[in-house]
């Protein structure tokens, strides 16, 4: 673990690769780094507290509304927890996407239509990152893959992911107590 090792692995890093990040995230966990510093150093911001209370719940056992991206999710899991993983799960392909029609996205998660029309794809900028604001941006994700889709599409549509998440799953709660009490 040298330092040229990492450099060599920061420069062949790309976000559109989930392969080669999970290569510098593993390097950069065996240099001793933690969480919060990995994602720093892999995307060049620091991430809000709420996607590492997340990732210290145990993302995966959570069993929320939703269905989490690879990165910067694996990302943010330290080997000695089982990440990140070496190959992507079937969410890469709506990652790359995304990011090919606009770079400024992170994608969080996949809400699927439960209280609202479509499904949604949650994501951060990483300009707003940058100037330490956790606000995230809903994309229909009906959209996609269509090569219609236009960079810009995605809209505010949260202070936090967490903010997000907590009005998907009450309106999903909502909704299931209005079918409990129909007649």
């Amino acid at each position: 673990m040298t330092p040229e090792l990492v450099g060599r692995l920061r420069a062949e890093a790309s976000r559109g690769d989930y392969t080669s990040m999970a290569r510098l995230a593993r390097e950069l966990y065996g240099n001793g780094l933690g969480p919060r510093e990995v994602l720093r150093e892999c995307y060049g911001v620091a991430f809000p507290e709420e996607v590492f209370a997340v990732v210290d719940a145990g993302l995966w056992s959570l069993d929320l509304l939703a269905y989490f991206t690879n990165q910067p999710w694996q990302l943010a899991v330290p080997p000695d927890r089982g990440g990140p993983t070496d190959l992507p799960d079937p969410m890469a392909g709506v990652e790359s996407l995304l990011l090919a029609r606009d770079p400024d996205l992170l994608p969080l998660l996949q809400i699927p239509a439960a209280a609202a029309d479509e499904d949604r794809i949650v994501c951060y900028r990483l300009e707003e990152l940058r100037a330490g604001r956790p606000t995230v941006f809903c994309l229909a994700a009906d959209h996609y893959p269509s090569r219609e889709v236009r960079a810009g599409e995605a809209v505010r549509c949260g202070d936090s992911m967490l903010a997000v998440l907590y009005e998907e799953h009450a309106a999903s709660l909502r909704s299931l107590e209005e079918e409990v009490h129909s007649p």
